[in-house]
């Protein structure tokens, strides 16, 4: 399974390369080639992980559209310019940007399921204390139901009859 990741990761340089016209050669070609790998390999790591039942949908998108975005940046060179334009950045840091922003949204979602599963615990926690006290009061009645039937002469008979 890692060859293939590798073997993937290989032909995304290969296609960044082709498909740009930007050679490996300079450092610009160099990052995004590396930055294609790395998205490559994110999205077939986030699909077998789907695929194997490791990873839910709903978590999966936190990484198969950062993915997609780094990817689209990659081979569309012309709207990295017009972002880079717009906020006066270089090609690394817009990158890194784009992944500080992706970590920090599955982060907050991540959070947001804790939060959720914690609110989830609490209230299971509140009924089992509940049920707890509700089978104790049961078992003092059926107790003191069974003292009260062996006291008035049927110890030898079955409550239940």
């Amino acid at each position: 399974m890692v060859l293939f990741f590798a073997f993937v990761a290989a032909v995304a340089v290969w296609a960044v390369a082709a498909l740009t016209g930007i050679s490996p050669s300079d450092q610009l070609g160099r990052i995004r080639a590396v930055l294609c790998a790395g998205a490559m390999l994110l999205l077939f790591a986030t699909f077998e992980s789907i695929r194997t039942t490791h990873l839910k949908e709903r978590y999966a998108l936190l990484w198969i559209l950062p993915s997609l975005a780094i990817l689209a940046l990659a081979f569309f060179p012309g709207a990295l310019h017009a972002v880079r334009g717009y906020f006066g950045m270089e090609y690394g840091s817009i990158m890194a940007g784009v992944a500080f922003l992706s970590l920090l949204a599955a982060v907050f979602a991540i959070s947001r399921t804790i939060s959720r599963n914690e609110d989830n615990i609490a209230a299971v926690a509140r009924r089992e204390a509940c049920l707890e006290e509700r089978e104790a009061r049961l078992e003092a009645r059926v107790r003191a139901l069974e003292a009260r039937s062996g006291a008035a002469g049927g110890a030898g008979k079955d409550p239940a009859r």
